[in-house]
């Protein structure tokens, strides 16, 4: 047939059809071993159950009664299974019982195999249980038999392997053979008649070609070839419209365009360039390229021009001088060859609103939007450009950087209005101004903290401190004055940390961290003064940031537990427990909630952690009750953070949790103290009336150390009084606390509210308090905080036969 069989598209496609089968058929075939041996996994995980399932009662039975002889026939019985290499019986101490090992046997596939396929197939454990009597007789362990198992998947697999590749070859000559006829035969003819046809004539094919191909793409291909001729002419009138497109692309664009010859002279220039420039077409072509720019801009663009290569475009940015006005520009520049001329274009953008952008994003990022201050990240530059001054000089010369925290602030922030806050620091900062000197940055660092970069204070350390010293006292002194923020007068003050270094310390950050020590310090010293950073500071404020750090990740990794304390009456009669957080540390063993609670509500942990309090005592809660181990008519108390309680989404958070654990409301008395609710008294007594309506009981906690009074007591809906521990354990030796506890037992009575006394340690201080007519009670006495299952042990089965003396 005139065509080499070496090169036959018919050897070619054939080839490649019986290659793509034999490696689709390994491939599916592959994809079908793994999946068949997910598939006996399953069916061997399954089987082996099912064995487990079958043995486990006569063999708890067989282990109850010690009945070594039916243990060990039951686990010979199950060897007669080929999957299963050993079995092995142990008690509820874990000594074995019973054990069996199946014969050694000959596999054909190695071990290699079996540990790849098999990896994930391990031992099986069932724990053995009697129901009747409930006993935990211990586990049985099961070995399968890996290298059986894998024989019997390899078998079953590898003629389906072997099925599949002939199955998939014999379609794939067929599927060539159809192909030969249908497109590589009739292909042939059309070549041969294509190639012995003459200029202008028919192309000369049997009339069953145009039968058999009319429609489909060899009859395409005949018609493509006969009307080759138009497609030529169209072609022609296509180029035409595209360089008639390209001229209106060029006149249209949005960017100016001119375009230079091999002397870099104006030939070209679109509307746009025209419009820009405030010049006309002929007026650019008449002037040199050098009249657009400025005198300082010139040199450098020339330089890129001259230098610029075919194909290697570049981007400048340039100003040009616009009939007296500087116009800021992009330039886009291009050199390329067109036939044997080397032109130039330039597409010229005017950037003047970017670079106005440009200049309010770099206000945004280093000034403060309030005060107009500069911001952190500007000190912390200038701070970088201090210490690399220092290190380059080499020099003993200090400086000093000192942070400002407005006391109060946030008090006034809330009780006035954000809009107030915000004057009142516009108000500091001009005031501050004053004494501010040429070499001192003033800075906002973000809230109500402010900081200064003072330089150059000279090489005498003692005399720096000093000038410190007598700067932060004229600071201080300004904050003192009164401030007029909108129509309000503000009194304020300020508390102050500096640190001073010479370029020694390793970065920026190291040096505000001890700014801010020291800061933290002037706040534990009273607020309204100042501390300069010493060394010992740092491990305090590193024991701090140890101590976060950890609560943190306790908080994340639910590290906390929780105890119950009892609460019991006068008739020694269990009446509800007091839910106590409990944080035992890896490192330094039980941490007390008076120590890491103050720290979490400062660092905005205590929110979380009391949603899992709630949370975590409730499922208690629900638990007790579904074993019946928790009467109904008692009450699980639970501490609230002042912070929590004034979330906006703590009603909703509490009564999700009820229905969430499906507790009743009555059994749940929040503990809340006297000091949290005169922040915003009218927001606080309608979230506790709220809460009253969903049928939960309130407590007030730690009464007496507040600041309640009947005026506000007696219009709070709460149930229960808890008396400080504070003034029970000196009730006895302390008058002032006997007579504190009385009026506070009387004046509850008259109130109609139940009191409990808290730290009762003692069976006097009992007696006593019965005796002035406190009938509620938990401390020591009645019992410690213990774990959930200690509780239930110690005060739930064993509390009707406790008494007072006990």
């Amino acid at each position: 047939m005139g065509v080499v069989f070496s090169k036959s598209l018919f050897v070619k496609q054939t080839f490649l059809t019986l290659v793509l089968a034999i490696v689709l058929s390994l491939v599916s075939s592959g994809f079908q071993f793994f999946d068949g041996i997910s598939e006996q996994k399953a069916q061997i995980n399954q089987h082996f159950e099912e064995l487990l399932a079958v043995v486990e009662k006569p063999l708890s039975e067989a282990v109850f009664r010690l009945d070594v002889a039916f243990a060990q026939q039951q686990v010979n019985g199950l060897l007669v299974s080929p999957s299963i290499s050993h079995l092995e019986v142990r008690d509820e101490s874990g000594r074995l019982f019973v054990e069996a090992t199946a014969a050694k046997r000959d596999f054909y596939l190695p071990e290699f195999f079996t540990n790849y396929f098999l990896v994930d197939l391990e031992t099986y454990e069932r724990e053995l249980h009697l129901e009747r009597p409930a006993f935990y007789a211990g586990n049985l362990y099961l070995w399968p038999e890996k290298r059986y198992l894998l024989d019997a998947i390899f078998k079953e697999q590898v003629s389906i392997l072997i099925y599949n590749l002939f199955k998939d070859v014999l379609l794939a000559c067929l599927l060539s053979l159809v192909f030969y006829f249908l497109v590589t035969y009739p292909l042939m003819r059309l070549t041969e008649s294509l190639s012995s046809a003459g200029y202008n004539e028919d192309i000369p094919l049997p009339k069953s070609f145009h039968r058999y191909h009319k429609s489909d793409e060899l009859g395409n291909l005949y018609t493509t070839f006969a009307h080759l001729w138009k497609k030529l002419h169209k072609a022609l009138s296509d180029l035409e419209r595209s360089d008639s497109h390209s001229k209106a692309t060029i006149e249209h664009a949005a960017d100016g365009i001119l375009l230079l010859d091999e002397r870099n002279k104006i030939t070209l220039v679109n509307s746009t360039a025209e419009n820009m420039l405030k010049m006309s077409e002929d007026e650019l072509k008449s002037s040199p390229l050098k009249a657009l720019h400025t005198s300082s801009s010139w040199p450098d663009f020339l330089e890129v021009l001259m230098n610029l290569n075919l194909g290697s475009p570049q981007t400048v940015e340039a100003v040009y001088q616009i009939q007296g006005v500087e116009l800021p520009v992009e330039i886009r520049l291009a050199k390329y060859r067109i036939q044997s001329r080397v032109e130039t274009i330039l597409l010229v953008r005017d950037v003047s609103e970017r670079k106005e952008a440009e200049a309010h994003i770099h206000r945004l990022a280093y000034y403060d939007s309030v005060t107009d201050l500069p911001n952190r990240q500007y000190l912390s530059d200038k701070l970088l450009d201090v210490l690399k001054n220092l290190r380059a000089t080499k020099t003993s010369s200090h400086a000093a950087v000192v942070f400002m925290d407005l006391d109060r602030f946030k008090i006034i922030n809330d009780s006035l209005g954000h809009n107030v806050g915000d004057q009142l620091l516009c108000s500091v900062a001009s005031q501050l101004e004053s004494v501010v000197k040429d070499n001192i940055v003033f800075a906002r660092m973000g809230g109500d903290e402010f900081a200064f970069l003072l330089s150059h204070l000279g090489d005498d350390k003692r005399r720096v401190e000093k000038v410190i010293e007598t700067f932060i006292r004229r600071v201080i002194y300004a904050c003192q004055q009164v401030k007029k923020a909108g129509h309000h007068e503000v009194h304020i003050t300020a508390s102050l940390g500096a640190t001073i270094f010479n370029g020694d310390e390793t970065s920026a950050e190291a040096i505000f961290k001890q700014a801010d020590t020291a800061l933290y310090r002037a706040k534990e010293s009273g607020r309204n003064t100042f501390a300069l950073y010493r060394t010992e500071m740092q491990a305090i404020s590193d024991m701090r940031l140890e101590m976060e750090k950890a609560l943190h990740h306790a908080t994340e990794a639910k590290l906390f537990e929780l105890y119950y304390q009892p609460q019991t009456n006068d008739k020694n009669q269990l009446i509800g427990a007091e839910a106590l957080i409990r944080w035992k540390d890896e490192h330094n063993g039980f941490i007390s909630p008076a120590v890491f609670i103050p720290i979490a509500e400062e660092i905005g942990l205590i929110v979380e952690i009391g949603q899992w309090v709630l949370d975590e005592s409730l499922s208690q809660v629900a638990t007790w009750l579904k074993e019946g181990k928790w009467d109904p008519s008692w009450r699980m108390s639970i501490n609230v953070s002042p912070i929590q309680f004034q979330q906006a989404g703590f009603l909703p958070m509490l009564k999700e949790q009820l229905e969430k654990h499906e507790v009743p409301s009555s059994c749940v008395d929040l503990e809340i103290t006297e000091n949290m609710l005169f922040n915003d008294l009218n927001s606080s007594l309608e979230k506790m009336h709220a809460i009253k309506h969903l049928g939960v009981h309130l407590s007030i906690d730690d009464f007496g150390t507040g600041y309640s009074s009947l005026k506000y007591l007696k219009s709070l809906p709460i149930d229960r009084l808890k008396i400080d521990q504070s003034f029970i354990r000196d009730l006895l030796t302390d008058k002032s606390d006997e007579a504190i506890v009385l009026a506070v037992i009387a004046m509850a009575k008259a109130l109609n509210i139940n009191v409990l006394a808290e730290g009762v340690e003692t069976l006097v201080h009992f007696d006593r308090l019965h005796e002035m007519g406190c009938f509620y009670y938990q401390g020591y006495y009645f019992g410690h905080p213990v774990p959930p299952e200690e509780f239930i042990a110690q005060f739930v089965h064993d509390l009707p036969t406790q008494s007072p003396s006990s």
